[in-house]
């Protein structure tokens, strides 16, 4: 293989590439990814690069000057380490007798080893039936707006990803839940084929690594999946990830119907509050009071050796006078995700759950579990 590639163009892909191989070094083969040469596309030559943990793959096709067809194999944090500090327009690949590489950028010159392709688990893009058409920019709402409520630990695996399907006036549902919390989105889709897999379970590391490229995706974005796994393309990058196994709870009956109490709160001022009322405490959970009463709600923190806080602000309310106790970084959390300038937060009781969305808005909700506060 002999290729010439554009130092910027290979440097963004190996950043993605380097996001998906396995670090661990339990499996030292797949901390190298592959190059292979495509067939010409017109006049312009590309190259494939992928890799693989296993559990998620991206292949990327990226344009590059091909002087001779073939594959390498190679060590993926080597090659970026070493390139991102190039500062020549071009760089040559091209491999040598023995599995050697050579690499060439300006009066840079290095010989690396590689190994052979065939050892190599390259990853294949295959033919789904069930899909959906969804735009980059829709998608990565849904995935700002639900992954963030997904649990992160390994006692409930189910529970580390978002569920995906399909509602019953045809959008698309992102659910993610920790036990504390529910993040959902209603998203309305182009097109959409559920057939006989109603719900699966998207893994937090495939959609964390797929945000990062949602905007060197194009404009639309193809899902296809079946019961093991899912794949998402767009543009000339493609990821195939397996799903998580296991049944996702209804979450239907936790999510309030009756709430009446409301207050429609600007957004940013809620958050610097809770971030000057919860700097002096220490605890993991840093609760705090919200205390409403007309048009007024006032933040407390939880009496400690390091001092006490409180900070209040004007809102829109006017219900009976009421006080709830939340975990902060939950609460923060949420606000962090979304866009608009105000918020709503509907309340039963003290010790029912709240939700959280924006003002004549139905595609997003959060629904949070209140803290016991005994201050």
């Amino acid at each position: 293989m002999n290729i010439l590639i554009k130092t910027e163009i290979l440097i963004s892909a190996l950043q993605n590439v380097i996001s998906v191989i396995d670090k661990s070094f339990t499996k030292p083969i797949l901390s190298n990814f592959m190059i292979q040469t495509l067939e010409n596309e017109g006049e312009q030559g590309m190259v494939e690069f992928s890799a693989t943990d296993y559990e998620l793959s991206i292949i990327e096709r990226i344009p590059a000057q091909i002087k001779t067809s073939g594959s390498i194999c190679i060590n993926a944090k080597r090659v970026f380490d070493i390139t991102r500090e190039f500062r020549a327009e071009e760089i040559h690949i091209r491999s040598t007798e023995q599995l050697w590489v050579q690499i060439t950028c300006g009066a840079s010159e290095l010989r690396l080893p590689s190994v052979e392709v065939g050892l190599y688990p390259q990853p294949k893009i295959e033919e789904l039936n069930q899909q959906l058409k969804i735009s980059a920019l829709d998608l990565a709402q849904c995935i700002d707006l639900t992954l963030f409520a997904s649990q992160t630990n390994e006692s409930r695996r189910n529970l580390m990803g978002v569920a995906l399907s399909m509602t019953e006036d045809q959008r698309t549902r992102w659910q993610a839940t920790d036990g504390h919390r529910l993040a959902q989105v209603i998203q309305p889709v182009e097109e959409m084929n559920f057939g006989e897999v109603t719900e699966i379970i998207l893994p937090r590391k495939a959609l964390m690594e797929i945000r990062k490229v949602c905007d060197l995706m194009g404009e639309m974005v193809d899902i296809t999946f079946d019961e093991r796994v899912a794949q998402f393309s767009g543009n000339r990058i493609h990821f195939k990830t397996r799903l998580i196994e296991g049944k996702f709870p209804n979450c239907d009956p936790i999510i309030p119907k009756d709430n009446d109490l409301r207050a429609t709160i600007h957004r940013e001022n809620l958050i610097h509050s809770l971030r000057i009322v919860s700097a002096i405490s220490t605890e993991k959970l840093r609760p705090v009071k919200l205390n409403l009463e007309a048009n007024q709600l006032k933040l407390e923190s939880e009496k400690t050796e390091f001092g006490e806080a409180s900070d209040e602000f004007t809102v829109n309310y006017d219900g009976k006078p009421f006080e709830i106790g939340f975990n902060t970084r939950y609460l923060l959390d949420v606000l962090n995700v979304m866009k608009s300038e105000e918020i709503l937060m509907e309340f039963k009781n003290s010790m029912s759950p709240s939700v959280i969305r924006e003002p004549n808005n139905d595609i997003f909700l959060s629904v949070l579990m209140p803290l016991r506060t005994e201050w």
